[in-house]
């Protein structure tokens, strides 16, 4: 019986890693971070990869837990593409605590998802030039 939950228990933590979100965005290739000028849409710069493990990761942070779609503007853009071809948009704000989401369409239906403190720092670094934080 104990083995029966553990494989159970096993199986369910997989299927939490397997998002509609995870599966839309499985094979992105390349990525693209816009980072805006304070309260605008102006981009001042642009981070760009093909690095598995980063695209992995910055997914990982978007395919979050569902919060309130928050009104406090936005610090970027991440764009995910698989082979050239745009997969999706996703704005996110990192800059004020309270605030701090992620937005996207997913399915004709607009989707925000908390950004942790880690998620925060990264964006932040990358912001900054940093390829690490």
């Amino acid at each position: 019986m104990k083995q029966l939950i553990l494989v159970l228990s096993v199986f369910s933590l997989a299927a939490c890693n397997n998002s509609s979100l995870s599966k839309k965005l499985k094979g992105s290739d390349s990525l693209a971070i816009s980072f805006y000028y304070p309260n605008t849409d102006s981009v001042v710069q642009t981070v760009n990869t093909t690095e598995q493990k980063a695209i992995r990761r910055l997914l990982q942070f978007v395919d979050g837990k569902e919060t309130e779609q928050y009104k406090c503007g936005y610090d970027g853009t991440m764009t995910f593409y698989i082979q050239g071809k745009l997969v999706l948009p996703v704005v996110f704000k990192y800059s004020e605590e309270g605030c701090r989401h992620f937005l996207f369409d997913e399915d004709n239906k607009l989707r925000s998802t908390k950004m942790s403190n880690e998620a925060a720092d990264f964006l932040k670094s990358l912001a900054v030039g940093k390829s690490w934080y």
